[in-house]
């Protein structure tokens, strides 16, 4: 049985403009002596998802979904992780994570002294299935120190940086264009024109596109399709086809959402449910 960390709910999606980067939180859990690392276990309800606020953590941090999503805030970037991927926070990084509706995410917290050296920066990290499960075994099973310690050491030096890591959107910093970022991230699904979102947000054009340009080097269109295949690994993950998938992610054909996909994670939309939905849905 999984030992779950209960936390708050917060409405029914990430917050985005609400984050407080300026004074982030310290504390939560921390690896107590002599060990090198512990595991949290979140698990979603059913109808919202859950967020933790920022804030940082003494130890090093290993964020990842064990089933369906997590979506990770770092003080410029927006990642939605999917089971397999993971993302490697070092000591001290203000960061906030929400567990999506009806998914379980796991945080596991390495203590500095095991903290490989190259390990300096956040970087994404791939957790494979047996991985998981035994991340999940030394924290839910009694055992010897000795064996513990053992383990845990086999278990650091079994994680791998990710080859195919999550599609990072970068976010703007300006938070009236924050506020916009948001809700767009929101609904993938909507058609709605920078024109339209800007005057929904009493913005001009050209704040917005020179807002897009300066924070996140890129146009308002190329940045929306960052968001649109962002919520597409996730709906991959979870076994939706690919056509769904298209329509969701505001494409009127599979064949545009498809060149699109391609052109982001270099793949194709069933290459990737290929890899990373069936290894996901075998444990269930």
């Amino acid at each position: 049985m999984l030992a779950t960390v209960p936390v708050r709910e917060r409405g029914t999606a990430p917050p985005a403009v609400a984050l407080r980067w300026a004074e982030p939180s310290a504390g939560g859990i921390e690896v107590s002596a002599p060990y090198l690392l512990t595991t949290a276990v979140f698990d979603g309800s059913p109808a919202v998802p859950v967020t933790t606020g920022v804030h940082t953590h003494a130890d090093g941090l290993l964020v990842w979904p064990h089933h369906g999503s997590l979506t990770l805030h770092t003080r410029n970037t927006v990642r939605r992780l999917v089971p397999g991927q993971g993302f490697w926070l070092p000591p001290g990084t203000p960061h906030d994570a929400s567990t999506d509706a009806g998914s379980v995410s796991c945080y596991t917290y390495v203590t500095r002294a095991a903290i490989p050296p190259h390990w300096l920066t956040p970087r994404p990290l791939r957790v494979r299935r047996a991985l998981q499960e035994m991340l999940l075994h030394l924290d839910a099973t009694s055992m010897p120190d000795d064996l513990r310690l053992r383990t845990q050491r086999v278990v650091i030096e079994l994680l791998e940086e990710d080859p195919r890591p999550a599609v990072d959107v970068p976010v703007p910093g300006d938070g009236r264009i924050r506020a916009l970022a948001d809700d767009v991230m929101r609904d993938p699904e909507s058609d709605l024109s920078l024109e339209a979102w800007a005057a929904r947000h009493a913005l001009s054009v050209r704040t917005v596109t020179r807002a897009f340009s300066h924070d996140v080097g890129m146009s308002f269109a190329r940045w929306r399709s960052l968001v649109r295949m962002s919520a597409a690994t996730t709906l991959l993950a979870q076994g939706r086809p690919v056509n769904l998938v298209a329509h969701r992610c505001g494409y009127s054909t599979t064949s545009a959402f498809s060149a699109a996909f391609r052109r982001v994670t270099g793949i194709s939309p069933t290459e990737y449910l290929r890899e990373q939905a069936v290894p996901a849905q075998a444990d269930h």
